[in-house]
């Protein structure tokens, strides 16, 4: 009772205690089995999972056909309550006397293996879509592949011709390493509307691709099989200037 009191402190109600501990104490799992745990119906345990997550004391995962949830350390939950008790009381004084629109936040999703990634994906190829075709493109920095498990080339290859098929033009700088030999080859640049820069890989090399779009990003672990998006104007802008900043610098580039 005195754990399920502390975390009532942090902002929580009991319902949302008992998840928490419950979810805590299973490390990750489904909403089912949080119910199970925690000894509530399984519709409560689902709004109260939304609710955590919404509160930061939990991530959600997309993991195949259902989701996953994964409580954060209570350190983390700590230094969040910190955080909050802190910019209210430094933001008092200006809440108490402004009124005008809440400034825009930065809006963060995390997806885990490949059906996580399929899904954020589809979700940046129907926004492409949506565009006219003149604006459809984005920069990005790719990865080397020899980290990367079978399955997922497969999907590269397969999210390349999704992106030939509705006309999405790249930028993107690459390493130079005998793993992504086909993504050099220049009829790959020419028909899939690529223009690349390879860099040696003693100058560059990575496992983790970063892909830059007009409002968000993605940064993509191969090794790990995770994305996470990042989706907020100012940092896709930022990112897109380093982006070219390293694209003028870098001299050689595939040609056509």
């Amino acid at each position: 009772m005195e754990l399920i009191e502390s975390l009532m402190n942090l902002g929580l109600n009991e319902k949302e205690a008992k998840i928490y501990l419950a979810l805590l104490s299973l490390e990750k799992a489904t909403a089912y089995t949080v119910a199970t745990r925690s000894g509530l119906k399984k519709p409560t345990a689902y709004v109260i999972l939304d609710n955590l997550v919404s509160k930061g004391f939990v991530l959600k995962i997309p993991y195949k056909e259902k989701h996953m949830f994964l409580a954060k350390s209570p350190r983390e939950c700590m230094a969040l309550a910190r955080e909050k008790i802190s910019t209210a009381e430094e933001m008092l004084p200006e809440l108490l006397a402004m009124q005008k629109k809440t400034e825009q936040k930065a809006s963060v999703s995390y997806y885990e293996e490949i059906d996580g990634l399929k899904e954020i994906y589809r979700k940046i190829v129907k926004i492409m879509k949506m565009k006219p075709e003149s604006e459809r493109s984005f920069v990005a920095f790719y990865a080397h592949q020899k980290d990367t498990p079978q399955f997922l080339q497969k999907y590269w290859v397969e999210l390349n011709e999704e992106y030939k098929e509705n006309k999405i033009k790249r930028r993107y700088i690459a390493s130079l390493h005998p793993s992504i030999k086909r993504y050099l080859e220049k009829e790959m640049i020419k028909n899939y509307r690529v223009e690349l820069k390879a860099l040696p890989e003693n100058d560059y090399s990575s496992n983790i691709s970063v892909e830059i779009f007009d409002s968000c990003i993605l940064i993509v672990s191969h090794r790990y099989i995770q994305g996470i998006l990042i989706e907020n104007p100012d940092i896709a802008n930022v990112m897109k200037q380093i982006f070219n900043l390293v694209w003028k610098l870098t001299k050689e580039e595939v040609k056509k």
